[in-house]
């Protein structure tokens, strides 16, 4: 009677394996980021709005049953297109904004439903922000000139919709919400190192994966 148990439950957890399908994948996809303001806060405090622009990722993970677990990177440009001070009048705005991250992300696959499958993820990061030569002017003043490069820690959730299709691809459309903190960086018409917040960028995802 043991033996036949023993034998039932082997049979048992062999099926539940075989079913945990286990995965190497790759993904691209496409971003489109609609940024927060960029914002100085000091004595020469001001805001620049950022042009929403289309973004790239690239990531590598490991898929088991309805788990993932990946890395991914990603790139931004965003143009200024616009700026004010702390008193509300207006500035001369110019330079970009690129963004390099890199994520360590989580995911939950659930079960299709009429070939669509929901899914719900979250990563920590880095970004590494890179001023191009960002800068504000009042009239003929420079009140902020800032050039160089910051890191800042971040965070990221997703949810969206997968379609499995042609064999192992699968492609997903989604909604990511990330934030960033801030980082220090030189203000060379002050002289002076200026804290830069960059808040959270929302995007819209579309994405290829191959391998599960």
């Amino acid at each position: 009677m043991k033996t036949s148990r023993i034998i039932v439950l082997a049979i048992a957890l062999g099926a539940a394996a075989a079913s945990a399908r286990a995965d190497f994948y790759t993904k691209i996809g496409a971003l489109y980021n609609s940024p927060s303001d960029v914002k100085v806060d000091n004595a020469a405090a001001f805001r620049s709005s950022l042009k929403s622009s289309l973004g790239y990722s690239a990531s590598m993970g490991y898929k088991v049953s309805l788990l993932r677990a990946e890395v991914e990177v990603q790139y931004f440009k965003n143009s200024t297109s616009g700026a004010s001070n702390s008193s509300g009048s207006g500035l001369t705005v110019s330079g970009d904004y690129k963004q390099y991250s890199a994520f360590v992300n989580g995911y939950l696959d659930v079960p299709s439903f009429f070939g669509l499958a929901p899914y719900l993820g979250a990563g920590l990061g880095e970004a590494r922000i890179d001023l191009d030569q960002l800068s504000a002017k009042q009239g003929n003043s420079s009140v902020v000139q800032l050039s160089g490069r910051g890191k800042a820690n971040g965070y990221q959730f997703m949810g969206g919709l997968e379609f499995h299709a042609f064999g192992k691809a699968t492609v997903n459309v989604g909604y990511r919400f990330m934030h960033k903190g801030s980082f220090d960086t030189h203000n060379f018409a002050s002289n002076l190192r200026q804290n830069v917040s960059t808040g959270v960028d929302k995007m819209l995802e579309i994405g290829l994966a191959w391998g599960f």
